[in-house]
């Protein structure tokens, strides 16, 4: 059909053609749900082709162009109820490169978690991983990263802080006091390195484990000194190959699962244009609730004082008699138990390492399972491998938030290469 230069009409075709293809002014007004109004208004502009009856009293309107217009509000419709339902199913939908979870466990980048722990690359190697895709076979070291004096005075008051304070809280802080001291956000962006500020904070809260040891204090990470050894030194801890191989494993399994609430929450700062530490605070943050970063500390009041056996069955049973599944049990996601956790204490079992702790804690795991259904997830297992290591209270959940970071600083750079902001829909209800 020929378009008439200027009209937004066409010349009229056959009847039978015109039957087919066109509609009434009444019925297109019927159709859209709008008035004759809003109707020559479309036609106007070119949204709707019309043209004229023979005999020029009405105006016919092309179908086609009526059942495109209908169907945008339809569309938007369904991706408001997609974006809801997804939403309150806990589950948004954010393709990634990163970190895909598996019958498994986690894939970073297509590589098993547990394959990457068993390898004993250093965690280092594992971050820079997640960050660029590239896995080297040697030990990555990092350079010293040394904190803006500054930043040193900003943090020195945290001596003084509650024994009891969620580290959580402590380690944004800090995360804080280093964005304030180094220029405005701009100043930032352009001049530097996303991979030199992400080393920089993990250095600085591994010196931090040194506020949960006897001296309260931080402590520098010594140039070239793997995390897992820094972590160790600051808590007081000797260092032996042991123990540098648990914490460092621990690390390399905890650093990235997917889309968890904290990774969604720095990935929606890092698509508003935050920088690094502002999206850092904002993950930190979020793992502070009790769905997330304080299950380790349940998980360590539910381990805490028990002697044998019996005693961590019967606090079990007392949950479940209100309902309540035990702190660091049944994590939904892996319905038939957690692969991490099962892997690490798999590899503890094959060391034999001789201890009356973990001698307990396995004996309960396994009258738990068979007996009350009850499956370690990773939290508990990063909890009574840490007691047995010596850590202190909330050294566990602290652990988590530092291998953690790894994990948003990849998040977060991916979402950078993204021009788009996350801005979920909600739906308002009446």
């Amino acid at each position: 059909m020929r378009k008439l230069a200027g009209t937004g009409s066409t010349t009229p075709p056959a009847d039978h053609q015109r039957d087919a293809e066109y509609v009434s002014g009444p019925e297109a007004a019927a159709l859209l749900g709008v008035k004759p109004q809003t109707l020559y208004t479309y036609v106007s502009r070119g949204v709707i082709q019309s043209l004229p009856t023979s005999g020029g009293q009405r105006r016919l309107y092309l179908r086609a162009d009526i059942e495109k217009l209908r169907a945008r509000p339809r569309a938007r419709r369904a991706m408001g109820a997609v974006a809801a339902s997804a939403m309150y199913a806990g589950e948004p939908i954010i393709p990634t490169s990163i970190t895909e979870i598996t019958s498994a466990g986690p894939r970073y980048r297509g590589r098993l978690a547990t394959e990457l722990a068993g390898a004993g690359l250093p965690f280092e190697n594992i971050a820079e991983f997640l960050w660029t895709g590239e896995l080297l076979d040697e030990p990555i070291l990092w350079a010293s990263e040394p904190l803006p004096s500054e930043t040193q005075r900003l943090i020195k008051p945290l001596e003084h802080s509650r024994a009891d304070a969620p580290i959580a809280h402590m380690f944004a802080m800090i995360a804080l006091s280093i964005s304030m001291v180094r220029g405005t956000r701009a100043e930032r962006l352009r001049s530097s390195s996303t991979v030199m500020a992400a080393r920089q904070v993990m250095q600085t809260f591994a010196g931090c484990f040194g506020y949960l040891s006897p001296r309260r204090t931080y402590l520098s990470c010594a140039g070239a000194t793997p995390i897992a050894a820094a972590v160790l030194r600051a808590l007081g801890l000797a260092r032996s190959e042991e123990r540098l191989r648990m914490v460092n494993g621990l690390m390399v399994l905890l650093a990235d699962h997917e889309l968890s609430p904290a990774t969604f929450a720095a990935r929606v700062a890092a698509s508003s244009g935050a920088d690094l530490h502002a999206c850092l605070v904002s993950a930190i943050e979020t793992s502070s609730g009790r769905k997330i970063g304080e299950i380790y500390d349940r998980t360590e009041e539910f381990l805490r004082g028990v002697k044998s056996k019996t005693e961590l069955m019967r606090r079990a049973r007392e949950f479940q008699a209100v309902g309540r599944v035990p702190p660091g049990f049944n994590q939904p996601i892996y319905p038939h138990g957690d692969p991490r956790a099962t892997y690490v204490f798999d590899l503890v079992r094959r060391a034999g390492r001789a201890s009356r702790h973990l001698d307990m804690v396995f004996a309960f795991l396994e009258e738990a399972e068979s007996k009350l259904e009850l499956k370690p997830r990773m939290e508990f297992c990063v909890v009574a491998l840490a007691a047995d290591l010596g850590f202190p209270r909330r050294a566990a959940a602290g652990l988590y938030i530092l291998a953690r970071v790894a994990g948003w600083v990849a998040h977060v750079m991916e979402q950078r290469l993204s021009s788009a902001l996350l801005r979920p829909r909600a739906k308002f209800v009446d």
